[in-house]
């Protein structure tokens, strides 16, 4: 009888094409938000605008990537665990700390500044 820990290992390639797939449409949201944050930048000269774009760049697109990326060149070369479980997730929260401390200072620049 197997195991629920075998049970849990065994995924098929659908399982793998299906969060490939949701992990891109999110990806592509993400982009399109970022991108329209960047061109109100460029439509009204705002450089809180700019901010906003990076940060939210850099809370949602940059996570995503890492993580499609890494787990991809992980299908093709056996990567360490470690790059799992250590440094995919401090990469990720780094970029994601970046990203609100730039959404912050976005919010609070003075619209005299932003000009």
């Amino acid at each position: 009888m197997m195991s629920v820990v075998q049970a849990a290992d065994t995924q098929l390639p659908s399982d793998y094409l299906l969060l490939l797939s949701v992990s891109l449409i999110a990806l592509g949201l993400a982009l399109f938000i970022v991108f329209h944050a960047y061109r109100g930048y460029q439509r009204n000269s705002s450089i809180r605008m700019l901010y906003l774009a990076c940060g939210l760049g850099l809370i949602t697109a940059v996570p995503m990537t890492l993580s499609i990326g890494v787990n991809s060149l992980g299908q093709m070369i056996e990567l360490a665990p470690r790059v799992y479980t250590f440094y995919l997730p401090l990469v990720t929260r780094v970029s994601e700390i970046t990203g609100i401390c730039t959404l912050l200072y976005s919010l609070l620049i003075t619209p005299s500044k932003s000009k």
